[in-house]
Order: C-alpha cells, then sequence, then structure tokens
C-alpha cells in the first residue's frame, strides 16, 4: 500500500512539475507575433512580411503611400522595410509591447509596424496594416 501512495505522490509531483513547465512557455499571440516578425526581419523573409500584409498597408516613408499588392511590396521591399526600420523593431523587447484600439505596434517612434488581429473572434491572426519608416 505505501508504494502505491509513494508512486501516486510521484504522479502529482510529476504533473504538476509538468504543467509549471508548459505554463512557464507560454507566450501570449503579441509576443509569438514579435519574435516571429523579429525572425523574418532577421532572415529578409520577404514572403512572411507578404504573407502577413493586410491590403491595403498604409506606408509612411520618404514618401506616403498606400500599399496594394504583393509584387509593389516585393519590389520596394529594401526601402519600405529599410535598415533603421530593422533596428528599431529587432530592439523592441518581445514582452513589452503597445496595443490599444488602433492595434499592435512593434518598434518605436516614427519606425514601427501596426498588427491588426483579424482572427473573427477564432484565436489570433495579426496582420500588417501600417508600416513607419520616416524621420
Amino acid at each position: 500500500m505505501r508504494s502505491v501512495a509513494i508512486a501516486a505522490l510521484g504522479f502529482v509531483m510529476f504533473s504538476a512539475a509538468s504543467a509549471l513547465a508548459a505554463e512557464s512557455e507560454f507566450q501570449s499571440p503579441e509576443t509569438e507575433t514579435i519574435l516571429a516578425l523579429q525572425a523574418a526581419v532577421r532572415a529578409d523573409d520577404k514572403a512572411w512580411f507578404v504573407a502577413h500584409l493586410h491590403f491595403p498597408v498604409r506606408y509612411y516613408g520618404k514618401t506616403n503611400r498606400i500599399i496594394r499588392s504583393k509584387a509593389w511590396f516585393l519590389g520596394h521591399y529594401a526601402t519600405v522595410i529599410g535598415p533603421e526600420l530593422k533596428t528599431s523593431i529587432l530592439g523592441q523587447d518581445p514582452e513589452q509591447y503597445l496595443k490599444n484600439y488602433q492595434g499592435l505596434m512593434v518598434g518605436e517612434g516614427s519606425r514601427n509596424i501596426w498588427f491588426a488581429d483579424f482572427a473573427d473572434g477564432e484565436g489570433f491572426k495579426y496582420e500588417i496594416i501600417t508600416i513607419n519608416n520616416s524621420d
């Protein structure tokens, strides 16, 4: 009987430790989005960006424009996602972000990307709605 009790106690302790480990690995959808964006910036992953654009996308840079196509974005990627914007995005702490009624902002100052959630109540699906890359 004592070995059953010890085994049961061991199971309870293992279950609690597993639950605690799973809880500590949880990341908010916002943090996951920021980490994915930072990985895309590091890799210059244009396909990731194109897959996360919600057209039309507002762009404020040396010129202001509305991005209406994947082709235009890909052709102007180096200007739209310039070095200063990349630095701002990579400097973002994924756990500390601005989120309000306008969406989720990644970056700081006049160099940032705004996301909105387009999941329709089923989880989260953050897509890019605005890119700011100006002085």
